[in-house]
């Protein structure tokens, strides 16, 4: 009885809780018919505010019947919806409009037959009543049920007796197990008197065999009404027993038949919940992956959008999206609507995952910072917002959508990690076969997927309205944003006059160690070491470099230990001794203290080129990443001329390793007085590990990855800590880098995107030491020039100082064919002496302007030619804190620059350095 009363009170304080507070709800409205002249109207039927911010800047509005949401800003009186307000304008048919209404999208595979589809929030939640809302403090919590609606009960349709027994034995109410037992009906063919007769006449043993087979061999209960409520039942089972649903589906599993009418295949159903809160800034959205509840047995979700239509803009209206493709990319609606095509540009967080067969073939720069934003222009003088994934940044997909509505930007987060694999993979390394199988994990992810939207507004009409901490509605005041927000908790800060170098701007100069090559000794071939650069060559370059001009020089020691240039796994260090050996290492460390220059040794923790040892305490093969078909993965290289991935032969490591490894590492690199490690690709690579015996999501990598780095620079720990160079700049490895190699200073510039800006350059530059690629390996060396001045950007390249002709040899270092220091020391010197002069004065200012020069946008931008005015985004101004300003011309001919009451004529690829008027 005690036990009882305890559920029903608990039971009363569940309902309780899953109604929530009665708030002032939505008028009524008929969501596929009602049309709306504007934001203002649509918010009109939302009711009163759900939560305003603790500044009293913005309201969060609800609806409680379609899902959708509102934030209004209580001075300037901007409205931004979770939804479209003008779906009704359009010829849209009903589930198109449900589509649009949706704050939730669901992607699921059925396992059964392969087939894959979407469920939406209003469509399949919301349109049945299938939502419970919350009222929180300070927004709205919505459990979803997208689906069929049916309710799961603790309460099986079809039990042995035998199963059924052990739950009437936990049941201690007499009472209670007879109302239990009432719901069913027993079938037992073979059940005897006392006298060992048939229980039942033998027309109605055979009645039960032909309804149930298995009860000739197995007693069982069957409910007596399948569609009935079965709340009473249920309750009597939980109230005295541990009984659970996998014990449920279990106990069905003996039991059933192919004549069960109840056991036909159910339609796919997912609860989810998720909170909207309101904060200082904007908006949070977030979606807790651990509490997904669906039938694991039968689907798998491949994804979940978050707001995919917040602040959607219509197809005719102006503006843009932005998404962090490299630099960063605009995507102007008036463009994809000129060209008038639908189109989605989507791009992966932080690169491939390794422990995937399938990755992408696109030569793409990287997505290395979680963050997207859309800008409208024709609403006031420009409203918008700025989106920072906060939480399942690893698992991100960002999407810039441009439909024959609308224009969005979101983000959708993978769940389930998923492959396809080619069986002619398996045995050969042949072309691609048609036999393709399916493969998924037996773990989803857990974690939060947390969006933050920052409002914009734009400058004008928050001064108006006295709005102070806003950010413009610009790409510009998104970059403002993030470096803002990445300032206040603590991950960049701006660098101080005492951390750089006044009269120097930073070189970063990569040297090549040793390669190992095929000779022959006595007629038979033998694999030797041949030195690219020794430790007393980069002295050599040092001195001629800072002799003619140079300074504030890092050098970059690859392939100087462990073999060379494609070293085994740094278990220990062992420095080759054709380059000097640990003496010439030692001695080049003392060199640099006394000059004041810097050497990093690149050390390789993301994949392995070799074998290390019997007794290093490492092999692939116990730390090798595992595929989701438990076979070893290596990293890809894409390859232009066949448009695909090709292996390299590194094997990729498992993050679970690399705190064992940190251990063996630092024994061996603390016996030298090193202040300064290359770790690149803990920067720039970011893979799963799908081993049954310590699986990894890639959320869970990047957890790896982040405590590695801590390690290493001593965050984590007492030991000697290293100022860290790493490659990319995925976001992760920010808070630890001293200083970013290879970072986009451009787009992908892909087909439908817009412009390329220095989204990039305008967050990083002044806070973090960055480089792009090193410009000797570019392709067009002035144009990338132009795209450090853009970006702020140090320079960087790529050398050896003897037998330069040996890496031609080597498939994988054959694309270094400019990398010959006599050939590339003038082409250095007058680079960096150019760059230097222009830039040393810039090192810690922050960018603070930066400007299409568009005759359309009223600048007098002239072909020198003809004096043909032009409107084609290619010249552009940059301006840093101090009153330094740069015009720079990506075209292919001169140009003519009026601005300022100056005019400057500029050649192809050329800029010109002009001062900002106080």
């Amino acid at each position: 009885m005690k036990n009882r009363i305890l559920a029903a009170f608990l039971a009363v304080i569940m309902m309780l809780g899953s109604l929530g507070v009665v708030v002032a709800g939505a008028t009524d409205v008929n969501y596929y018919e009602d049309k709306f002249a504007s934001e203002a109207e649509k918010l009109a039927t939302m009711g009163n505010a759900y939560a305003t911010s603790e500044n009293k800047l913005y309201e969060l509005y609800f609806d409680e019947k379609s899902g959708e949401l509102a934030v209004k800003n209580t001075k300037t009186g901007e409205i931004l919806l979770s939804n479209p307000y003008s779906i009704n304008d359009n010829k849209l048919n009903p589930n198109d409009k449900g589509k649009l209404l949706s704050q939730i999208f669901i992607n699921f595979t059925t396992i059964t037959t392969g087939q894959i589809s979407t469920l939406f929030s209003y469509n399949d939640c919301f349109m049945n009543g299938q939502q419970t809302i919350t009222k929180l403090e300070n927004g709205v919590k919505v459990e979803y049920v997208l689906g069929e609606k049916v309710r799961e009960f603790l309460v099986p349709l079809k039990i042995s007796v035998a199963d059924m027994d052990k739950i009437l034995e936990q049941i201690e109410n007499v009472n209670d197990q007879t109302t239990l037992l009432n719901y069913y009906s027993k079938y037992d063919p073979n059940e005897t008197n006392a006298d060992g007769s048939y229980k039942y006449p033998e027309v109605a043993r055979e009645m039960m065999i032909k309804l149930y087979p298995i009860c000739e061999t197995t007693p069982i209960y069957v409910i007596k009404n399948p569609d009935a409520d079965k709340t009473t039942p249920e309750n009597i089972i939980k109230t005295y027993t541990d009984y659970t649903m996998e014990q449920l589906y279990a106990d069905y599993e003996k039991v059933k038949d192919e004549t069960d009418t109840f056991s036909s295949e159910p339609k796919p159903s997912f609860k989810l919940v998720a909170e909207y809160t309101i904060t200082n800034d904007g908006l949070v959205a977030e979606v807790d992956a651990s509490k997904l509840e669906y039938d694991k047995t039968r689907y798998y979700i491949n994804t979940i959008a978050v707001l995919p239509y917040f602040s959607a803009a219509k197809r005719a209206d102006l503006g843009y999206t932005f998404i962090p493709d490299g630099s960063g990319a605009l995507v102007r609606f008036e463009d994809v609507v000129g060209k008038n095509v639908q189109a989605i540009i989507s791009g992966n967080m932080y690169g491939n995952d390794y422990a995937y067969y399938q990755v992408t073939a696109k030569n793409t720069e990287q997505y290395t910072m979680p963050v997207f934003g859309l800008v409208n222009n024709s609403i006031n003088n420009g409203v918008g917002y700025f989106a920072i994934i906060e939480d399942g940044d690893s698992l991100a997909t960002i999407n810039s959508e441009h439909s024959v509505n609308y224009h969005s930007a979101y983000a959708t987060f993978k769940i389930t990690p998923t492959d396809v694999y080619d069986l002619a993979d398996a045995f050969s390394s042949g072309s691609a076969s048609s036999n393709a199988i399916n493969v998924t994990a037996s773990s989803n992810y857990d974690g939060k997927c947390r969006v933050k939207y920052v409002l914009l507004t734009d400058s004008e009409t928050a001064k108006q309205n006295n709005v102070e901490g806003s950010f413009d509605a610009s790409y510009f005041g998104m970059a403002q944003c993030y470096k803002n927000y990445l300032e206040a908790n603590g991950i960049i800060d701006k660098l101080k006059d005492e951390e750089i170098n006044k009269d120097f701007v930073k070189i970063f100069l990569e040297t090549f160690g040793s390669i190992q090559v095929e000779e022959k000794v006595a007629t038979f071939p033998v694999m030797v070491h041949k030195p690219l650069t020794t430790f007393d060559d980069i002295k050599e370059i040092y001195k001629d470099l800072k002799d003619n001009g140079v300074g504030n020089m890092s050098f970059i020691l690859k392939g100087y230990a462990n073999g060379g240039i494609l070293s085994t796994y740094p278990t220990s260090l062992n420095w080759q001794g054709v380059l000097g050996g640990k003496d010439g290492l030692n001695s080049l460390i003392e060199y640099a203290k006394l000059e004041g220059f810097e050497i990093a040794p690149d050390v390789e923790f993301t994949y392995s080129y070799g074998s290390t040892g019997w007794f290093s305490g490492f092999s692939n093969k116990d730390h090798g990443v595992r595929t989701l078909d438990n076979r070893y993965t290596t990293k890809r290289t894409y390859y232009a001329a066949t448009q695909t991935f090709e292996r390299t032969g590194g094997v990729a490591i498992s993050t679970a390793s690399f705190e064992y490894v940190y251990n063996k590492f630092y024994s061996s690199a603390s016996e030298y007085q090193l202040t300064a490690l290359s770790v690149k690709t803990l920067g720039s690579d970011l893979n799963s590990d799908f081993n049954k015996d310590a699986f990894l999501h890639r959320e869970s990598s990047k957890d790896k990855v982040v405590t590695m780095l801590k390690l290493l620079t001593g965050k984590e720990n007492e030991n000697k800590s290293y100022n860290l160079i790493v490659d990319a700049g995925n976001a992760y490895s920010v808070p630890y880098a001293k200083a970013i190699l290879s970072a986009s200073l451009d787009s992908s510039r892909l087909l439908y995107a817009s412009e390329s800006v220095p989204f990039l350059g305008i967050v990083y530059h002044g806070s973090v030491e960055f480089a792009g690629n090193a410009i000797n390996m570019e392709g067009d060396t002035e144009y990338m020039f132009l795209k450090a001045i853009e970006n702020g950007s140090a320079l960087y390249f790529t050398l050896v100082k003897q037998n330069a002709e040996l890496l031609k040899f080597d498939e994988q270092y054959n694309k270094y064919y400019s990398v010959d220091y006599k050939n590339l020391r003038d082409i250095i010197l007058e680079t960096y002496k150019e760059y230097n002069e222009i830039m040393k004065d810039n090192q810690n200012k922050y960018i603070v302007a930066h400007t299409f020069m568009n005759s359309s946008d009223g600048f007098d931008v002239k072909r020198a030619e003809d004096g043909k005015a032009l409107d084609n985004s290619l010249v552009v101004s940059v301006e840093y804190e101090g009153g330094n300003g740069f015009i720079l011309n990506y075209n292919a001919y001169d140009v003519v620059v009026n601005y300022g009451g100056t005019e400057y004529k500029i050649e192809s690829l050329g800029y010109a350095q002009y001062t900002v008027a106080e």
